[in-house]
């Protein structure tokens, strides 16, 4: 069993190791300038054209926020996170960042109100975990990722949250990350002109559905991160990134497409 196991197990019973982990974490990580998960060091060898935008759907903590300020630290970021704690604490996190902005909402393909589900278990609130896909809230802390799991001390809480389709701020997208616990394929098909109309870079954990309809549908070719540019036809271990014909002459003559 993974030692991150051991570690949930633990802040499980033990609720205030959680912020002062994530504080030094953050700490260490911009001491560093190391990012959060490695696939963002794609960042640091492509940088958007003049105009273009970095969108963050799923924001969570500010871990993406703070992985692409370590490339672009003046870039113009929009942050979505529909979890009211979480994007409180987000906003107020950088209320001296400028250019970003945190929308205290989800993204849809429609404009909304959700249930938002988030798995608690034994009393401690996983809020990282929230989806608004409830299947996928529910299977995420289970014996293989929390030490000594106990099925009958989890559950499931749910709140109401906003959403739109991201099609509505008409964005000037040119990379897209994407980290919604299964609700992938709604995001994206809520930002079906924005993807059309801009082409942007996606990063996204590994989904099927929504790599069906990025690859099938779209026909955008997948990815995986090399270290520093993409290999095509690949999956990523944890992130895989989707790229549109319009942009993979660009990352060509990069040098960033193989």
């Amino acid at each position: 069993m993974h030692v991150s196991a051991h570690i949930r197990a633990l802040q499980s019973r033990f609720p205030a190791l959680v912020d002062a982990k994530a504080g030094a974490q953050r700490f260490l990580r911009r001491t560093l300038r190391t990012p959060f998960e490695a696939d963002f060091r794609f960042l640091e060898h492509w940088s958007p054209a003049p105009g273009e935008v970095f969108v963050d759907v799923g924001a969570n903590r500010g871990q993406s926020i703070d992985a692409i300020r370590l490339y672009h630290p003046d870039a113009l970021i929009h942050a979505f996170e529909p979890n009211p704690h979480l994007a409180v604490a987000l906003a107020k996190l950088f209320e001296n960042d400028a250019a970003l902005a945190v929308y205290r909402c989800g993204l849809s393909t429609c404009e909304e109100s959700r249930q938002l589900f988030v798995p608690v278990y034994r009393g401690f609130v996983y809020d990282g975990l929230a989806s608004f896909d409830e299947g996928e809230c529910r299977s995420w802390l289970n014996h293989e990722t929390i030490a000594g799991f106990d099925p009958s001390q989890l559950e499931v809480i749910a709140c109401e949250a906003k959403a739109f389709p991201l099609d509505q701020l008409a964005l000037p997208a040119g990379f897209l990350k994407l980290d919604v616990q299964g609700f992938e394929a709604a995001v994206l098909k809520g930002a079906a002109q924005t993807l059309k109309a801009s082409a942007p870079i996606v990063m996204m954990e590994n989904n099927p559905a929504a790599d069906a309809y990025l690859t099938q549908e779209l026909g955008w070719m997948r990815a995986a991160f090399t270290g520093k540019g993409l290999r095509a036809h690949a999956w990523g271990d944890l992130n895989t990134f989707y790229v549109a014909p319009a942009r993979e002459a660009e990352l060509r003559e990069q040098g960033l497409w193989a």
